[in-house]
């Protein structure tokens, strides 16, 4: 166990895995607080924690981007000429600590759909009615989607369509139905390609526009995927055993990397770099100078909504230290270790 000042930490190596852990000496306790309370007061930008707010609609395009789903259930029921039951859905899941955000979001959409638990720890916005299913497709329709999803969509939407010209109780637009859910996602289960031998696949629309037309679009799909991190590693070359770092990252399927390259022409920073050995890539800021001069003033004009609002706002201020050299002192890395082990799935509800 290392003491550092005021606070102390242990540093226990599980799985690749550093966990942290804080322990108070009962002395000193004042100035822990007037020191800490001092750097907190660093900054004084304003952040939207309170998911209470009149989304912008490509805020709304932006975080379903990264959070939404279109799904075609098929599923056997004897009752029905075809002898399959066809339900479409439109949806989001969330962990419990969104459930703000979620009712925030089903409120933009008029108020349609059903918000309810799923498992433990997690939360469901689930749009079914053919009528509420309308008001979600002509928000896409006018604020459209740019990652790999709005093919997804595309497709859904020639779905529906079938629908609601009941062509779904037919043999012939079943088969129609089947040939664009082929294309969709993860395509057809094992047990519809096991009674529906030889279904040709739907020609999936090619996405094109993938340019970020708002910044709000940006916003969202950061408030959906994008992720704060305050990197904290033994050194041997640094006089306070540990070296500190920053990173702001959006990581997506491979299918979407040219939309994460275009976050660096965009912003004007970062790089993009593939996973080894994963279907996956990833946007990556490092620099404390472009975290704080580029990626912060961003997010600080277009606010991120829900619980990562928490994580931006520690993140702003470990930035703030790490620019000011405050990390260099034993309480400011005290201060950064705290701030650290209460971020992003660490953090209790709010």
């Amino acid at each position: 166990m290392m003491s550092i000042g005021v606070l102390g930490f242990v540093v226990w190596s599980h799985t690749n895995i550093n966990l942290l852990f804080l322990f108070i000496h009962s002395s000193d306790l004042l100035y822990k607080y007037k020191y800490v309370k001092n750097i907190f007061n660093l900054s004084t930008r304003n952040f939207t924690i309170n998911s209470n707010q009149n989304l912008n609609p490509n805020f709304v395009t932006g975080f379903c981007d990264g959070e939404a789903y279109f799904n075609v259930s098929i599923s056997k029921n004897s009752k029905l000429k075809t002898g399959w039951a066809i339900k479409l859905s439109f949806g989001i899941n969330l962990h419990k600590k969104d459930l703000a955000l979620l009712e925030n979001i089903k409120v933009y959409f008029k108020d349609t759909g059903v918000v309810s638990l799923r498992g433990d720890n997690a939360v469901k916005f689930t749009v079914t009615s053919l009528a509420d299913l309308e008001i979600i497709m002509n928000h896409f329709d006018k604020y459209p989607l740019i990652t790999q999803k709005w093919a997804d969509y595309i497709l859904f939407k020639q779905i529906l369509d079938l629908v609601k010209r009941k062509e779904h109780l037919t043999e012939q637009g079943l088969n129609k139905i089947l040939s664009l859910k082929a294309s969709m996602n993860n395509g057809l289960n094992d047990e519809l390609k096991e009674a529906f031998v030889g279904i040709d696949l739907a020609l999936r629309p090619i996405v094109l526009n993938q340019e970020i037309q708002d910044p709000n679009w940006m916003a969202g799909f950061i408030s959906a995927e994008g992720c704060f991190r305050i990197k904290i590693s033994k050194s041997t070359t640094h006089k306070s055993g540990y070296s500190v770092g920053l990173r702001f990252f959006i990581t997506q399927h491979l299918r979407d990397e040219q939309l994460l390259m275009k976050f660096k022409e965009y912003f004007g920073c970062g790089e993009y770099k593939q996973r080894n050995g994963f279907l996956a890539g990833d946007f990556n800021v490092h620099k404390v100078s472009d975290i704080s001069d580029i990626i912060i003033p961003f997010l600080s004009k277009y606010p991120i909504y829900g619980i990562k609002a928490y994580d931006f706002k520690d993140f702003c201020k470990a930035t703030e230290l790490i620019k000011n050299e405050n990390h260099l002192t034993k309480e400011g890395l005290e201060l950064l270790i705290k701030l650290k082990i209460e971020m992003n799935s660490a953090r209790k509800n709010v």
